[in-house]
């Protein structure tokens, strides 16, 4: 007999809080966003103490954790984006809290990205230090936590910032013929080194326009061009899913591994997005949904570890293996489907 949904969720979360994540930022933050949602007051201290930690190690520069060398980023550059996910859990817990150190700490990482970011041409904030990129995985790590900011604390700045984020990726990541986002544009030269259409990429961008979308007022000049955004990609990525309930690592590509962290993106967006009344509730969304999460259960091993995860840097050719985010994403697409 198969494990209950929530004896599954108590085994992802215990190994989730297990697990090393020392010189983690982005990566720890979903994990800390997944055991916040299962509500269970033994993982939400567990989450405390990891963000406790990274407000500890948080820089002259305002950047949140260790700031280490992402060994995926050419020699001198700096990432710039990854650690600004770890605001949402300032925010969480200074919600939650009231003290005034959560959201001290969030303030300095977003005064850093707002004043001292390497930006493109337009404005837009680069992906990393040099060369100048725009990722898709900013989306998620960067415009969400902005708007949310932007929004709890009156910061019109920031959430204007986040806006124009959204928009920016629209114009020169999401395909207008296919409506999927590629990776990565790099401006000079005017090109895409990785121009796949990424699975869990466009998990970030369902995922995070979708949830900013909760913070952008119904009135805003581009609130129409976010919600048609979501819509493109959760329509693109619906006709893309295998029989088998998972999505391919490049979606249009059959020939690569089924993935697990961005079908739990799917999973979670497509639920969620027809709960909020952005996606047809007759389109077809919840069933690919409940199909999406259902054989996600059966990647989670006896030590409660969530397998079949592309590890970063998330091009076409990586491994797949257990990571933190697949175990956050794991943990929200069930309280988003189950809780």
């Amino acid at each position: 007999m198969s494990d209950s949904t929530e004896a599954l969720v108590e085994r992802v979360a215990r190994k989730t809080y297990q697990r090393d994540m020392q010189g983690e930022d982005w990566e720890m933050s979903l994990a800390i966003d997944g055991l916040l949602s299962t509500g269970e007051s033994e993982f939400v201290d567990a989450a405390r103490d990891l963000i406790d930690r990274q407000i500890e190690l948080q820089g002259t520069e305002g950047k949140l954790g260790y700031d280490d060398p992402k060994p995926w980023l050419d020699d001198g550059a700096r990432a710039q984006s990854e650690s600004s996910a770890l605001v949402n859990g300032c925010l969480e817990f200074y919600d939650r809290t009231g003290e005034e150190k959560y959201l001290d700490a969030a303030r300095k990482q977003v005064e850093f990205l707002l004043d001292e970011a390497t930006r493109l041409k337009d404005g837009t904030i680069s992906f990393a230090s040099e060369p100048i990129e725009l990722w898709v995985d900013s989306i998620y790590l960067v415009a969400l936590p902005l708007a949310r900011y932007g929004a709890e604390t009156g910061d019109e700045a920031a959430l204007e910032e986040a806006v124009d984020h959204i928009v920016a990726q629209e114009k020169l990541l999401q395909d207008p013929y296919e409506g999927l986002f590629r990776h990565e544009w790099r401006e000079t030269p005017n090109t895409y080194p990785e121009s796949t259409f990424w699975l869990r990429g466009n998990g970030w961008a369902a995922a995070g326009i979708l949830n900013m979308l909760e913070y952008v007022p119904d009135d805003h000049e581009h609130y129409d061009t976010l919600v048609d955004s979501f819509q493109r990609v959760c329509a693109a990525m619906l006709d893309l899913q295998d029989a088998s309930g998972l999505w391919h690592h490049i979606p249009d590509d059959p020939w690569t591994a089924k993935e697990a962290s961005g079908t739990l993106q799917f999973a979670y967006a497509f639920h969620k997005g027809v709960e909020l009344g952005l996606l047809e509730e007759d389109a077809g969304y919840v069933e690919a949904a409940e199909r999406a999460f259902e054989v996600c259960k059966s990647v989670v091993d006896e030590g409660g570890s969530v397998t079949r995860v592309a590890v970063p840097p998330g091009g076409p050719d990586v491994p797949l293996d257990v990571a933190s985010y697949g175990q956050g994403w794991f943990l929200l697409a069930a309280d988003q489907l189950e809780g």
